[in-house]
């Protein structure tokens, strides 16, 4: 059997898996365009390890041995799971606990209080989502793992649509940066949102400060020498250059020294527009801390455009609050497209978790429908049978 190039990859990922790591398939993906895995270059030590056997040979290492592209993440899971099932493994689910405690610790939540509570519906709900699956169009375990952490979030800290963002956009206008639960009347501020305690209002600041820390590009995408070097190194590699295009290029990496040396601001700048990740100081003159988040109005306007953007329609505040139960989303269809709804405290809890695990903010809203479309059939289930132990049949 034929096994193309990228499969080395896949049996990366299933290793590490199979060794009950937290890596995930982003990690592998984004090792491998780096060059931190022998991969994209790896055909270059082809002729070392196989020695004169390749001499014989008509086409080259590179011909035979290079990759064409490096596949995706959702792909790489899908191989992953495709060879083990044609080798006869049979494989565990995830390592809830661990990837689950890394997503956590990034996204700076305290794991103590959060974890336990994760896991408890994992192990009640067990979806087969967190198996390996040879289908490419099913939705990675990854996300699943995190529909999972974002119902224990919302359980825990309440978070059905009260309104808390915007109480936290309006108290960061009006207080200019100090803390958003001091201004507050005791009856508005959330179970546990003492200044000792990690509350509902600070678990949403951390995770909006998160957001804007999550830095998704790649680190050859930095600099310009950066991103040379790796192209020299991984993209074109064993490729010699004559002694006027050597010359040539150290000219115009000295005039491009010269030139950051010359002014330190505006590279500091510039990297960070080219990474993407702009702090909120460079965006609306506000600033951002893991502990302390002052919002604003722009804030909030800037939330509902980029609700909007990712078909998403926003939800105001509930004012009458029939229970206190926990809130059922739904989707609808609105000009024929089908947009989710949320309010502004949901969205500000998902996307964050969506951006850290590299997924579409839908994607991951739909594997938490399904995961809660599960869990109520689980208690749906068990109250029928506690009613058939109270009330047994006669016969």
């Amino acid at each position: 059997m034929m096994l193309p190039v990228y499969s080395t990859l896949s049996v990366c990922f299933l290793a590490c898996h199979i060794a009950r790591e937290a890596i995930l398939p982003t990690d592998i993906y984004r090792w491998a365009m780096e060059g931190k895995l022998p991969y994209m270059a790896a055909f270059t030590e082809v002729d070392k390890l196989l020695g004169s056997s390749v001499k014989h040979c008509p086409l080259s290492a590179r011909q035979l041995f290079r990759p064409v592209r490096v596949i995706g993440t959702w792909q790489l899971e899908a191989a992953a799971g495709s060879i083990a099932q044609r080798i006869g493994l049979q494989l565990p689910s995830v390592n809830f606990y661990a990837i689950a405690q890394r997503y956590l610790n990034e996204l700076s939540l305290p794991i103590e209080r959060i974890l336990p509570h994760a896991c408890r519906i994992y192990e009640w709900a067990l979806p087969a989502e967190l198996w390996l699956s040879s289908n490419p169009l099913r939705v990675p375990t990854r996300v699943c793992v995190m529909a999972i952490l974002i119902v224990a979030l919302r359980v825990q800290y309440n978070i059905n649509g009260q309104g808390i963002w915007e109480e936290i956009c309006e108290t960061g206008r009006n207080a200019d940066g100090s803390d958003p639960d001091a201004n507050l009347p005791p009856s508005k501020r959330p179970e546990g949102g003492t200044s000792e305690e990690f509350g509902t209002r600070e678990l949403l600041c951390t995770l909006a400060s998160a957001y804007d820390k999550i830095d998704v590009a790649h680190d050859y995408s930095k600099d310009l020498h950066s991103y040379l070097k790796y192209c020299k190194d991984i993209v074109f590699p064993g490729i010699a250059c004559s002694v006027e295009e050597d010359h040539l290029v150290e000219i115009f990496q000295d005039m491009y020294k010269g030139r950051e040396d010359g002014n330190p601001k505006a590279r500091m700048e510039e990297r960070r527009t080219t990474n993407g990740v702009m702090n909120k100081r460079c965006r609306d003159g506000t600033s951002v801390g893991a502990r302390s988040f002052c919002a604003s109005s722009s804030e909030m306007q800037r939330i509902k455009s980029e609700m909007e953007d990712h078909g998403f329609c926003y939800l105001p505040p509930r004012k009458w609050l029939r229970s206190n139960g926990y809130l059922h989303y739904r989707r609808k269809t609105i000009t024929g497209s089908l947009v989710c709804i949320g309010h502004a405290d949901y969205y500000v809890l998902i996307r964050s978790f969506a951006k850290l695990a590299e997924v579409d903010v839908r994607v991951l809203h739909t594997s938490v429908l399904k995961l809660e479309r599960r869990l109520a059939w689980i208690e749906e289930r068990i109250g029928r049978s506690l009613d058939a132990l109270q009330n047994p049949p006669i016969s």
